[in-house]
């Protein structure tokens, strides 16, 4: 209905009677003029408030957003630098610790194992004239002690006790940090660098206590004692950023023992900073005193300068502004507005260094999205100025020009004997009680014509009610006849079945009686042929022939075999026929409490002959899970029949596999839903069916099997067993190539049946 009034509003008929009714009426003119104005002054104003309102709400969302942002980068990045502080800590903590316990040993033996001199005046802790690749750096520290450096036993102590924990720490940690050292003050290093043998390729006149990263933690320097950062500093030998954290030792006498130390890698973190960014901005790094660490711009700068760059060697105005503002703040993190660039600054001081990680937010994002949105909410505010006077002057025409057109159609077409019109008579103007007498006119003449033919579709609607509920009927009557000729065929089987059970019964316990008789006679004409034999064991020539002919030995023995195999085959003939008993039921015309697996164990027993292999066909292998379930109220016989018309489609479906050679396996399950439910559930490893033949399996009549090998019934008094007569539920679960499982589900008690029944049919 929209577009087709959008069309049609469009259409250039339309636009020419618009535009002629907009010509001619001067009243439409003043009409149309005064609402666009005002439509226009009011889009004006919603306009500029919403511009004012979106920057608001953007600029309260970016200040959130921007501070989770930086205290989640502040977090992320410090993580580096405090472990590696741990670290070093715990050296330094554990390196006089393990001078006490190693008092007793022999130092001077133990140095002279560990440690060898070289001809440039060093002392290392491998011999000289051996290859260095020989020297294990993944697990072992290397040590280098300088040129002409005298060795004293405090000195012994400390390098042994630092060679020792090295060792152990350095590999461990060596997944995060490239290396772990201790330099003692007399220009000594233990230190551990995986595949770097730094010790012995350290040119002898190193003098380390020199270096930053001996010096930035020592008494001088670092007269709190804590653990601390050297400056950024680019390693021209493997060609990375790096800075170093330090932790100065001491003994129990407050005497220095050296530096722990460890290099902790800048290239992730510098890359990330510049990197990984929101879009549209900026990261920078900076140190508390203004020295530049990371930042796109710069980074040829940062490198020339070793690191060193300072803020005040960059004439870059808004770099100074932003250093300015955010080190006056006291706090460790937070979201600032830089007025003077126009910039929000979200800062983060890294934990445990003086470096601060800012982002720059540029005002801009914001003021260019608002000004798009407000661009889009103008140009929709104009095109709906436009439609709405276009929509005015179309209900202009449609309430003034085009009803008196139609008036004078409808007086038309009452003059040419034309009734059914459709006239509008809610209007209290003119043109209203003008439409009102033309409809009361063209009503009274329509009435009759009305009353005929709606007397005439009547009475076609009741012939086709009527053919459709005899057609209802018919194949309701087809429906029951064939289910009353299903039902009388079992009740025929049933009693040709107890008949013959009946029948073969007494026989077959005569049979059985007699042979424990029989057994007995036997047994005591044997014994007393033993005696025979035993009185007499020279028989005369005559018998002794007579006895060798027979083959007495053999008699004795096949004899009682062959009662046994007799006692056998009654017990299992008397079981197959309480089986053919048990299945028929027709005695049990009312609801009786019944052993469930009973049922199926009978249905089994019968459909035996088929379950076996042939010359043709591979065994059916049956697979039983039976759970401890109560008796069950229901009626037997019918159910045994559900279970019968189940099991024989099973082996139906399973036919192309025992063709084929293929393990052919029937599993049935039971087990107890809740207090009130048991189920049921038999499966088969067939061919599976598809979703159309799943709809229609309970269906009346419908089959799978070719012509002349079923009615399509079983499946559909199986339903009708278990939801109508037990209040049950039955359903299938199957797809194609993965086999197809029948679930029933019946109450315990009939008396609970109906609500479960309600809910499966909702």
């Amino acid at each position: 209905m929209p577009t087709n009034f959008i069309q049609c509003l469009f259409s250039k008929t339309v636009f020419k009677n618009l535009f002629k009714s907009f010509e001619k009426s001067s009243l439409t003119y003043k009409i149309l003029l005064n609402m666009a104005l005002r439509i226009t002054i009011v889009v004006l104003i919603s306009t500029t408030f919403s511009y004012f309102h979106i920057m608001s709400n953007l600029e309260i969302q970016t200040k959130q957003q921007l501070d989770k942002y930086i205290t989640q980068r502040g977090q992320r990045e410090s993580f580096i630098f405090q472990l590696s502080q741990d670290n070093v800590k715990l050296l330094s903590k554990n390196i006089d610790r393990e001078i006490s316990l190693n008092k007793t040993k022999d130092l001077d033996a133990e140095f002279r194992r560990i440690y060898f001199p070289w001809d440039d005046g060093t002392i290392r802790n491998f011999p000289q004239n051996r290859p260095i690749k020989e020297f294990d750096t993944t697990q072992l520290a290397g040590s280098f002690i300088g040129k002409n450096v005298t060795v004293d036993t405090k000195h012994k102590q400390v390098l042994l006790a630092a060679h020792k924990l090295i060792s152990g720490y350095g590999p461990a940690w060596s997944n995060r940090f490239i290396d772990l050292y201790f330099i003692t003050p007399n220009n000594s290093l233990v230190g551990y660098w995986k595949e770097m043998p730094w010790a012995f390729q350290a040119q002898p006149s190193i003098d380390m206590n020199q270096e930053e990263y001996y010096y930035a933690a020592d008494e001088e320097h670092n007269p709190e004692r804590k653990a601390v950062l050297t400056g950024l500093y680019y390693d021209n030998t493997v060609n990375i950023w790096m800075v170093s954290a330090l932790a100065p030792a001491y003994d129990n006498n407050n005497h220095i023992l050296g530096i722990a130390g460890q290099d902790i890698i800048l290239s992730n973190l510098m890359s990330n900073t510049i990197n990984d960014k929101l879009p549209g901005t900026y990261n920078l790094i900076f140190h508390k005193n203004g020295r530049l660490i990371a930042h796109p711009k710069y980074m040829k700068e940062i490198m020339e300068a070793q690191g060193k760059l300072n803020l005040q060697q960059i004439n870059d105005q808004a770099l100074n502004h932003t250093f300015g503002i955010i080190k006056q703040q006291n706090s460790n993190s937070g979201v600032l507005e830089n007025v003077k660039d126009k910039t929000y600054l979200g800062f983060s001081r890294l934990k445990s260094t003086d470096w601060y990680f800012v982002t720059v937010y540029p005002k801009s994002l914001l003021s260019n999205f608002a000004i798009e949105t407000i661009k889009f909410i103008f140009i929709a505010a104009l095109i709906s100025l436009i439609l709405e006077i276009l929509l005015l002057l179309s209900v202009l025409n449609q309430e003034i020009a085009i009803p008196l057109n139609e008036l004078i159609t409808i007086a038309d077409d009452i003059s040419t004997g034309k009734f059914d019109i459709n006239v509008e008579t809610k209007r209290s103007d003119e043109i209203g009680r003008l439409t009102t007498s033309f409809d009361v006119m063209a009503k009274q003449l329509n009435t009759t014509f009305n009353s005929l033919e709606n007397a005439k579709i009547e009475l076609e609607n009741r012939v086709v009610e009527r053919t459709n509920e005899l057609q209802d009927a018919l194949e309701h009557l087809r429906s029951t006849q064939a289910q009353m000729l299903q039902s009388e065929k079992m009740s025929a089987l049933g009693q040709t079945v107890a008949g013959v059970a009946h029948e073969i019964n007494n026989p077959v316990n005569f049979i059985h009686a007699n042979i424990k008789c029989l057994e007995t006679y036997i047994k005591e004409l044997l014994e007393l042929i033993a005696y025979y034999q035993e009185y007499y064991p020279e028989a005369p020539a005559l018998l002794q022939q007579k006895i060798d002919d027979m083959d007495l030995e053999f008699i004795q023995e096949d004899s009682v075999k062959i009662l046994v195999s007799m006692n056998i085959g009654t017990v299992r003939i008397r079981e197959i026929v309480k089986s053919l008993r048990s299945f028929s039921r027709l005695d049990e015309a009312e609801y009786k409490e019944v052993d469930i697996h009973e049922g199926i164990d009978n249905t089994l027993l019968i459909l035996q002959h088929r379950l076996k292999n042939n010359s043709t066909q591979s065994e059916i292998t049956i697979t039983k899970q039976y759970a401890q379930i109560p008796l069950v109220q229901c009626y037997a016989g019918k159910l045994n029949q559900v279970f019968m018309n189940i099991l024989g489609n099973a082996i139906d479906a399973l036919s192309e596999l025992r063709n084929q050679d293929n393990s052919s396996n029937i599993s049935i399950s039971t087990q107890v839903v809740d207090e009130n439910w048991v189920r049921i559930c038999i499966a088969d490893n067939g061919t599976g069916m598809n979703e159309e033949v799943i709809r229609n399996i309970f269906n009346p009549f419908f089959t799978t099997k070719p012509v002349g090998k079923g009615t399509g019934l079983g499946l559909s008094i199986s339903y009708q067993i278990i939801v109508e007569t037990h209040k049950g539920k039955i359903f299938c679960n199957s797809k194609v190539g993965n086999g197809t499982e029948f679930v029933i589900e019946i109450p315990i008690h009939q008396g609970i049946g109906d609500k479960g029944s309600e809910e499966m049919r909702r």
